[in-house]
C-alpha cells in the first residue's frame, strides 16, 4: 500500500514556475484561496474527476452555512451528523465549486479561526480550515493540495517564506498559518515576527522583551527549537461587544489574536504575560502522538498552564499573588465543573476551559507530591519518549507514569481517573 501511495504522490504535478498547482491524484482536491480585496475573499475546490459532494475535514460547528456563500445557486452546504457537506441541489456530479467568504474573526470551539484580521487590512489564515475531501472524508487523509492568490502589493508568507501574487504547496497534519498583507517580517533574534501596529504599546513591549526570556527558560529543559519560529500577533475590533484573545501554536509557528476594544485597551500585565508563557510552552511540547479522546487534551493544555506558572514565578516574582490565584482558581473551577459530571461530559457540553483548569490542577498536584524541582519538565520528557512511534496519547498512560516514577499517590491517581471519566 505504501508503494502505491508513493507512486500516486510522485505522479502529482506541481508547476511552480507558472504558479499552476495541479493535483492529479484522484482522491485529492485542488484548493485555491484568493484575496480579491481586503473585504472580498473566495475559495474554490477543483476535482479532476466528477464527484457527488465535498466534505470538510474539520467541522467544529455549522458556521460555514452562514459564512460561506456558493457563487452558484446550484450548490448548498448542509450540516449532517456533525459534518459540513457541499453538494448540488439537484444531486448531480460536479468538478468545481467556488465560495464567497466572510473574512472576519470567529471563535470556533477548540479550533483555529479561518481568519485573524490585522488592523491594517492584513490577514492571517489557517489553512486547515480549508481542508476538504471529494465525496467523503475517511479520517485517514493527510495530504492537501493548496494554493493562495493575492494582489501584487501584498506579501504572502507560507512556511516562513515570502511570495508575491501566488504560491502553492502540499499541506498536511493540522495545516499552518498564512500571512497576507503589506508588512514585512522582523527577526528579533529568538523568533521572526509580524506584529499588528495597532496592538497597544504595552502588549508589544512585553512581547518583545519577555517572550525571548520565556523561550530561554523552556530551552533549558526541552532543548532549542529545530527552526526559529515565526510569530504572528494580530488585533481586530468587533461590532457586537465581544472581546477576548486566542492563541495557538503549529510547527514553527506561534500566533496570538486579540479582538474587541476592551482587550485592546487592557492593562493587565500579569494576564498578558501568562498568555505569552502558555503559548510559548506549547512550542516546546514536541507532541509525538495523537490523543485517544478529545478529553485527553487536558494533558498538553495542563502542561502549558503549569509551565506558565513556573515561567511567571521565575521571570516575574512580583506577580506571585496572581499566580497563586490562578492555581487556586484552576482547582476550584475544575472541581466545580466535574462535581456532578466528568471532564469527558464537560468537553461534550463544550466546556473546553475545563481542560485547562483540570489539567493545571492535575499537573500541580503531581509536582507538589514529588521532591524534584523540575518534576513537570522531566515527567513530560519521559512521557514524550514513552509515546514515540505514533503511540496514542492517553490519560491512563500519563497518570500511570506519574504514579510509577513521579510520586503521584494511588489515591490521587484514582481520583483523577474518576474526574476525567474516559475509562
Amino acid at each position: 500500500m505504501l508503494r502505491i501511495f508513493v507512486f500516486k504522490l510522485v505522479t502529482a504535478v506541481i508547476l511552480y514556475g507558472s504558479s499552476i498547482f495541479e493535483a492529479h491524484a484522484a482522491n485529492i482536491l485542488y484548493t485555491e484561496i484568493e484575496k480579491l480585496s481586503a473585504k472580498h475573499w473566495q475559495v474554490s475546490y477543483q476535482s479532476q474527476t466528477p464527484i457527488k459532494a465535498i466534505m470538510f475535514a474539520n467541522s467544529p460547528d455549522d458556521s460555514r452555512i452562514a459564512r460561506w456563500q456558493p457563487l452558484s445557486d446550484a450548490f448548498k452546504i448542509s450540516y449532517i451528523n456533525g459534518r459540513e457537506i457541499v453538494a448540488r441541489k439537484d444531486a448531480t456530479t460536479f468538478t468545481s465549486v467556488t465560495f464567497k467568504l466572510t473574512p472576519t474573526y470567529i471563535h470556533l470551539p477548540k479550533n483555529y479561526a479561518p481568519f485573524s484580521p490585522f488592523s491594517n487590512n492584513a490577514m492571517l489564515l489557517h489553512s486547515g480550515r480549508f481542508f476538504a475531501c471529494p465525496n467523503i472524508c475517511s479520517g485517514n487523509e493527510n495530504l492537501w493540495a493548496m494554493a493562495v492568490k493575492a494582489p501584487a502589493e501584498d506579501n504572502i508568507f507560507v512556511d516562513g517564506i515570502s511570495y508575491k501574487i501566488k504560491t502553492s504547496w502540499w499541506d498536511k497534519n493540522d495545516g499552518q498559518k498564512l500571512y497576507i498583507g503589506q508588512q514585512l517580517s522582523h527577526d528579533n533574534g529568538s523568533y521572526i515576527g509580524i506584529v499588528d501596529p495597532e496592538l497597544s504599546s504595552e502588549i508589544a513591549k512585553q512581547m518583545e522583551l519577555m517572550l525571548p526570556k520565556m523561550m530561554s527558560i523552556l530551552e533549558e529543559s526541552y532543548g532549542v527549537l529545530p527552526k526559529k519560529p515565526m510569530l504572528f500577533a494580530s488585533y481586530s475590533e468587533t461590532n457586537d461587544g465581544r472581546f477576548g484573545h486566542q492563541g495557538g501554536t503549529l510547527p514553527n509557528q506561534v500566533f496570538m489574536h486579540w479582538y474587541g476594544h476592551n482587550v485592546y485597551k487592557e492593562q493587565d500585565a500579569a494576564a498578558t504575560l501568562w498568555f505569552f508563557a502558555h503559548e510559548a510552552a506549547h512550542m516546546y511540547q514536541h507532541m509525538s502522538g495523537s490523543a485517544v479522546d478529545p478529553v485527553d487534551n487536558w494533558m498538553h493544555e495542563g502542561h502549558a498552564e503549569m509551565m506558565a506558572k513556573k515561567i511567571m514565578l521565575s521571570l516575574s516574582p512580583q506577580y506571585e499573588g496572581f499566580v497563586r490565584a490562578k492555581v487556586s482558581e484552576a482547582k476550584s473551577h475544575c472541581l466545580a465543573s466535574v462535581n456532578q459530571s466528568t471532564l469527558v461530559e464537560q468537553v461534550a457540553l463544550g466546556n473546553y476551559r475545563a481542560l485547562y483548569q483540570c489539567g493545571f490542577y492535575i499537573f500541580n498536584t503531581i509536582e507538589n507530591g514529588d521532591a524534584r524541582i523540575n518534576t513537570t519538565e522531566t515527567l513530560w520528557l519521559d512521557y514524550m519518549k514513552e509515546i514515540t512511534g505514533n503511540k496514542k496519547v492517553s490519560s491512563d498512560s500519563l497518570l500511570s507514569l506519574a504514579e510509577l516514577s513521579y510520586g503521584l499517590s494511588k489515591e490521587n491517581n484514582n481520583k483523577f481517573r474518576n474526574l476525567i471519566g474516559n475509562e
